[in-house]
């Protein structure tokens, strides 16, 4: 099991002050609205950023974060993928998983039969 979930990467930046955009990779991009920080992965190297702002433009969510405040170093983020630490995650309903925890497992037919071996 990972101990970090993707749930987006930063496309590109936003207006002069910081702001990057993220594509969210979560059904609901809402989401954003109750983390408190995220970790940045770019080649590698995983950073972890305070989240001042957030905000939302059709469906791309706006991050303000500590210490980007122009856009040159919004621009250094961009490609980053956004993860978070497992136990910030949303909750999900009884046999519910996340993409990531299915990856690499069997798939049988509800008669048992086997679909697809992982190799």
């Amino acid at each position: 099991m990972q101990n970090y979930l993707e749930i987006g990467q930063v496309v590109n930046t936003f207006g002069i002050k910081g702001f990057v955009k993220v594509n969210p990779y979560t059904d609901d991009i809402r989401r954003f609205d109750d983390l408190k920080s995220i970790y940045l992965v770019k080649k590698n190297q995983k950073t972890e950023y305070e989240i001042e702002e957030v905000n939302y433009q059709k469906n791309v969510v706006l991050l303000k974060l500590k210490g980007i405040d122009d856009m040159t170093k919004a621009e250094s983020l961009r490609d980053s993928h956004v993860v978070i630490d497992r136990k910030d995650a949303v909750k999900l309903p009884e046999d519910s998983y996340f993409i990531v925890d299915l990856i690499g497992l069997d798939v049988f037919s509800e008669e048992n039969t086997l679909l697809r071996k992982n190799y």
